[in-house]
């Protein structure tokens, strides 16, 4: 019987840890001047395995500056993330941190390797 209650315990606490992961909200805010991405993606650091379009996920299909973007689809893990905006250019950010944190932020300053 005490092994039954310890096994259903255990199971409940896996079940209890794997869905608050899954329930972890991630955002990008665009803290740009006057850039608005309509693409958004990102793969894990080191790799060029880009997800689905995250700049999909907001109601107009674009990040505009000054704006907060939800991230889906995601687990905690560092990533790399590939921006396009409205012209077409592409710019890298490398190595996002989202082990510890849910958010992060693209600034002017981030935007320097763009073709």
């Amino acid at each position: 019987m005490k092994l039954t209650a310890l096994a259903s315990l255990v199971a409940l606490l896996v079940a209890a840890s794997l869905s608050a992961k899954a329930g972890t909200n991630y955002f990008a805010y665009n803290s740009t001047a006057v850039t608005t991405f309509t693409g958004v993606y990102l793969a894990p650091t080191g790799t060029t395995r880009w997800g689905t379009n995250q700049a999909l996920n907001d109601d107009d299909k674009e990040l505009d500056f000054g704006e907060r973007l939800t991230l889906t689809g995601l687990n905690p893990g560092v990533y790399d993330v590939k921006l396009v905006d409205q012209k077409g250019r592409t710019c890298i950010m490398h190595r996002i941190d989202l082990t510890k944190e849910t958010s992060f932020e693209i600034r002017d300053t981030s935007l320097t390797n763009c073709k």
